[in-house]
């Protein structure tokens, strides 16, 4: 069944949309000037957010870009459950940490989920899966380069976006990260920890929960996001925003045409995520659309268009079981998994 849209006493609105545009842009921002940016009170923002935030609707998080630590890869995989078991690989696979999303499709036998990799062991699972007696059938793709999207937490915030001039005010002061040389190191796991939970969390929680002071807390969070070891997003409820119809597609495209494939998929607003794959299917993409019938007008319109895709395969996705770190339940957004 399709997840159900989470109550809510209001809907969400323009001004709801532009606040959470704002935060996928720069998740840290302070409220006060993303209240600037739009031209409301530094009250209305933050109350805004708190109640999207206290509904599931929203959740700012930092976790660890894990693409940038050696030995480590992205797949995604194709899993064909055993009829009756598929929620309960996918609430095993949810749980564990190096799951970014998985979701339910295809009448609720196949699932689909992307998983970092260490190469280093081969006790991951990727051996595992395919000896699990709930398994049918498994396919992997390596993700390979991406053309849209950093990941999961990437969901469109539909047309409400903030122009050129309140973007260049907002990111005004950010520099983009360098690299420092920085490390993980097991003294941070209580810093990734409570930035998993709340990714605005104040140097004074994060220093709470480290047992450090706020200085060194937020000196460490400086070092580690300049290095690109620990990134923020947003993750989103995508039915809140209105995006009922969400859909897997698979791609056939020739070598050749694959990097201009991909350079068009990225001008094409539906696509929340686009990445070249290894595998029969050699791009993957998610689109987000309102319903069943707007779907259909972008792949006969905009995919339509592209000549060199050779076949298209849409597989609605039925339940989001977990988006980034955040576990989903009837398309609300629960705890983090970390």
């Amino acid at each position: 069944m399709p997840a159900r849209t989470p109550a809510r006493s209001a809907t969400i609105d323009r001004l709801d949309r532009q606040i959470l545009h704002g935060l996928t842009l720069a998740p840290r921002v302070p409220f006060a000037r993303l209240a600037a940016v739009l031209d409301v009170s530094e009250q209305t923002v933050a109350r805004r957010y708190q109640q999207m935030r206290s509904h599931g609707l929203v959740r700012v998080f930092g976790m660890v870009d894990r693409s940038l630590l050696p030995g480590t890869s992205s797949w995604m995989l194709r899993i064909s459950c055993r009829p009756g078991t598929a929620a309960a690989t996918a609430a095993a696979l949810a749980r564990r940490t190096d799951t970014s999303w998985v979701a339910i499709g295809a009448g609720g036998a196949e699932l689909t989920c992307q998983v970092s990799v260490d190469e280093s062991s081969a006790d991951g699972l990727l051996a595992h899966l395919p000896r699990a007696a709930n398994v049918l059938s498994l396919s992997t793709h390596q993700v390979l380069h991406r053309f849209v999207g950093r990941g999961e937490a990437d969901w469109i915030t539909a047309d409400d976006k903030l122009g050129a001039d309140q973007r260049r005010e907002l990111l005004a002061d950010d520099v983009p990260g360098v690299s420092t040389g920085a490390e993980l190191t097991p003294e941070d796991r209580p810093l990734i920890v409570a930035l998993a939970h709340d990714g605005r969390a104040s140097y004074a929680a994060l220093a709470e929960a480290t047992g450090w002071t706020q200085r060194k807390a937020a000196l460490r969070l400086a070092t580690l996001t300049e290095a690109g070891l620990v990134r923020f997003d947003l993750d989103t409820s995508v039915n809140a925003l209105g995006f009922r119809a969400v859909a897997h597609l698979w791609f056939t495209v020739s070598p050749t045409d694959l990097a201009a494939v991909g350079a068009r998929l990225a001008d094409h607003t539906p696509l929340a995520w686009a990445a070249a794959v290894t595998g029969a299917a050699s791009l993957v993409a998610i689109a987000l659309c309102p319903d069943a019938p707007a779907l259909y007008r972008y792949l006969t319109t905009e995919i339509a268009a592209i000549a060199e895709v050779h076949t298209c395969e849409a597989v609605p996705v039925f339940t989001r079981v977990k988006q980034a770190v955040s576990l989903v339940e009837n398309g609300i957004l629960r705890g983090p998994v970390v």
